[in-house]
């Protein structure tokens, strides 16, 4: 039998890996909920119409080519041009690689910081491609608390009692997947702080930037003044084209630190060719003409969120702290109230094939996840509706 490396053996992405379940409960004709995975283009967020059509135009212009493997040259433009205008960073179009999704971009940069047992700080709960990613490249994720008594905001003293001499960044995600929190401007300075005492540099997770709800978003790259900072975001959500794969990465580096790591990851990016080519041109039209789609987006997320944290605090035994952002909620559930599940994981495949709602289990977050569950509130208001009725009877 041929043998496979020990790095492939490890992996797991409890998000999909749920998925197979669920597989196999829908050959048996059970209906199935999926509250497993952010895509709100399978519910009733739909690409809008002028960026399909610009990905349609792109096509039949022939422009189906392989394009310069750090983008094309209008979109990292454009994309900076977004971020002047959102957010006032002080970068160039130089300092901008396009990959294919956020995904790709978190690769590259853990490829590019991580051998040799060196460390990377991350959120705990953790977006599970976090942990994965840092073990693919024989380094170690060391998970700092998010405090769940306080909102889930990050625990400073924890992430300063983390790092050691082997600590290569501070990766932070805000709005947070799974747990919904936004980190407010003052923990973000506390956070670039430590990273300038350090001197090691900020990862930048902003998939969600423009998901937020009652609270203001501050961005680590505009707060900053020395402190190098990677940003990595994309055009999965607000812009509603996550099978598309398309995102950026973007250096703040005011002095010069950074340059090795970029020029290597340019190396990268080389060998992989290029990302999507069509869904690029799509992307500076979208950039240049950006719709009312998102805010109308985050106001129907806001009445699912406030329905679904709703539900929940109405479950004795089930607690739950609302999300500031992005479309997860993270309830916490007692063992000792449920007693017939030994974990959360056995819990979450039990609620599966029982009745149907998929959701992930917490402990597939890291060790801060363990005893949770994650659920979007990405569907209809009548469908949540359904599911938290299914949802009660069987936890009766």
């Amino acid at each position: 039998m041929l043998m496979v490396t020990e790095r492939l053996k490890d992996i797991s992405y409890a998000i999909r890996d749920i998925a197979v379940i669920a597989d196999e409960v829908k050959k048996t004709g059970k209906e199935v909920y999926n509250l497993n995975i952010g895509d709100p283009v399978r519910f009733d967020f739909i690409t809008p119409k002028y960026i399909s059509q610009a990905l349609a135009d792109a096509t039949f212009a022939g422009q189906n080519f392989y394009v310069e493997s750090l983008g094309v040259p209008e979109l990292r433009e454009e994309v900076y041009k977004y971020e002047q205008a959102k957010n006032a960073i002080d970068i160039t179009p130089n300092d901008i690689l396009v990959t294919s999704g956020v995904t790709e971009g978190l690769f590259f940069l853990f490829a590019g910081l991580l051998e040799n047992k060196n460390e990377i700080l991350v959120p705990g709960p953790s977006y599970p491609i976090y942990l994965t990613y840092s073990k693919f490249f024989n380094g170690i994720p060391l998970e700092y608390e998010l405090d769940e008594t306080n909102n889930w905001e990050p625990n400073i003293d924890d992430m300063r009692k983390k790092i050691t001499d082997k600590t290569k960044a501070i990766l932070i995600n805000s709005p947070s997947n799974p747990t919904g929190v936004l980190y407010n401007s003052k923990k973000i300075k506390q956070i670039i702080d430590l990273a300038g005492e350090n001197k090691i540099p900020i990862i930048s997770d902003e998939i969600y930037d423009q998901i937020v709800f009652e609270k203001e978003y501050s961005c680590p790259a505009t707060l900053s003044k020395d402190v190098p900072i990677i940003g990595l975001n994309g055009f999965s959500k607000a812009h509603l084209a996550t099978g598309w794969r398309l995102g950026y990465i973007y250096y703040y580096d005011p002095n010069g630190e950074l340059i090795e790591l970029k020029e290597s990851i340019e190396k990268m990016a080389r060998a992989r060719l290029c990302a999507n080519s069509i869904a690029q041109y799509a992307a500076i039209e979208a950039l240049r003409n950006p719709g009312a789609h998102t805010d109308k987006m985050v106001k129907k997320l806001r009445e699912r969120r406030d329905y679904s944290y709703k539900r929940l605090k109405q479950i004795e035994g089930i607690s739950c702290n609302n999300a500031d952002g992005a479309f997860y909620l993270f309830p916490k559930i007692d063992f000792n109230e449920f007693t017939n599940w030994k974990d959360d994981k056995e819990f979450v495949i039990s609620l599966l094939k029982e009745t149907g709602i998929c959701s992930v289990y917490g402990s597939g977050f890291g060790e801060y996840g363990k005893d949770h569950l994650r659920l979007t509130f990405l569907p209809e208001l009548e469908k949540l509706e359904k599911i938290y009725d299914l949802f009660e009877d069987f936890l009766k």
